[in-house]
This record gives structure tokens, sequence and C-alpha cells, in this order.
């Protein structure tokens, strides 16, 4: 367990270029890289998307991005260095994000994940994730993924 907690706070520009690297290392490899550092700066701009990251000691630890829709919101991205993996890194970040989203009114959470992706799949379960459906060929049309969601309120009432 890491010693101290982490700090939680919006990305700025000048981690543009190192949130860019992490994707590209630690979930888009094997694939053409999507988020560089010009995409994760417009996203950073973005009103409708959150973009944060862990901080220790001053250095990122990982990051999350999040798009927020009228009454549903998309995990866009998360990942961790991999020194500070099992840490609970990814759970403040995932709490941080699920924390704006009910204050904005969301009701579904979806996230999708590379169907390998073991570690990332037992994350979102250990946080209320089900399993929604397998997306065939969801990454780069050569590799499945999975398509989760976390349910904050019934969209329908049924009494």
């Amino acid at each position: 367990m890491l010693e101290q907690k982490v700090q939680i706070e919006f990305a700025r520009l000048s981690d543009a270029d190192e949130i860019s690297r992490l994707s590209r290392d630690e979930v888009e490899y094997g694939l053409r890289w999507n988020y560089t550092a010009a995409r994760i700066t417009g996203i950073i701009r973005n009103k409708s998307k959150n973009a944060i990251v862990a901080r220790l000691d001053g250095d990122l630890v990982g990051f999350g991005i999040m798009t927020y829709h009228q009454d549903q919101a998309n995990l866009d991205l998360l990942a961790i260095k991999k020194e500070y993996r099992r840490n609970k890194v990814a759970t403040e970040l995932m709490l941080w994000l699920e924390k704006v989203a009910l204050t904005a009114g969301v009701y579904n959470v979806f996230v999708q994940l590379r169907k390998t992706n073991r570690g990332a799949f037992k994350l979102y379960q250990s946080l209320g994730y089900q399993t929604l459906e397998k997306l065939p060929k969801y990454y780069g049309r050569i590799e499945d993924g999975i398509l989760m969601v976390k349910s904050f309120r019934p969209m329908i009432n049924t009494e």
C-alpha cells in the first residue's frame, strides 16, 4: 500500500504529453495510437469531459477521463502506472469521477475494456459494474471488448 494518499485533481495542459504516453503504453498497446497529446489537450479543454490525474509527491501516477451526457456518462480512459497498481489509485479516480456523475444527475456509467484485461474487469466488478454485453472486434477490429455498466438509479420506475 502507498504510505501516503494520492491527490486527485483536474489534469493540466502540461499533463497532456504524459497522459498521452501512459495511454499509448498501458491502454492502447498493440493498437493504433489515438490519444495523442493534441487529442488529450482538446479533452482537457472540453467542458463535457473531466480529465483528472492522481499525483503522489507531485508526480502523475494515473489518470481518468470521463465524458458526461444528460443522464449517462462514459469512462473513456483510465490508466495507472504499473508500479502504483493495486494500491487503490484506480478506485480513488473512479470514485471521484462517479461522484461528479451523480452530482450531474447521471443514471448510468458505462465503460469498455479489453476482454483480456482481467485486472480492469475485477476492478470494475468490485466497484459495482456489471457486464452488459460482449463487443466482438471492438478494439482496432482485432480484439474483443466488454461493455460494463453501473446504474445509480433505475431509469424506469416499474412500481
